[in-house]
């Protein structure tokens, strides 16, 4: 099964999407903040990335900012309490493939994921926004 990252600086939020993620049969590994995110990605090469927005040191936006400039091809969900106008058109604009407000529960996350996988596997492009959610 696909591997995804999930970044959150929230270890309660880390353990509430890593338990929906395993129980859709997926694995697994986890980062505190973007720049750690970051970092595993020269170790792992995850399916999927499931990340935060406002994190210490390196947030979602400056992760993708990074990972776009990197050629860094990998799907990026964003999943976050921010309510901010204009921050999900930033992200996909940034290449985030979805865009999901926190609280998420399993049936909105699971099927998001699925798809985006799906999507990148298909079409054998990791690096553009597959979909929004």
């Amino acid at each position: 099964m696909a591997l995804i990252l999930i970044i959150d600086d929230s270890s309660y939020q880390r353990i509430i999407l890593r338990d929906m993620l395993r129980a859709a049969g997926y694995h697994t590994i986890e980062a505190t903040d973007g720049q750690e995110g970051l970092d595993m990605l020269t170790g792992y090469t995850p399916d999927c990335v499931v990340t935060d927005l406002l994190m210490p040191r390196m947030g979602g936006l400056e992760l993708l900012e990074v990972m776009k400039k990197q050629g860094t091809a990998i799907p990026t969900i964003i999943v976050t309490s921010s309510r901010q106008s204009g921050v999900r058109e930033q992200c996909l604009a940034l290449g985030a493939a979805a865009f999901l407000n926190k609280p998420v529960e399993e049936g909105r996350l699971v099927p998001v994921v699925r798809k985006v996988i799906e999507e990148s596997t298909q079409t054998g492009d990791r690096s553009v926004p597959v979909t929004e959610a």
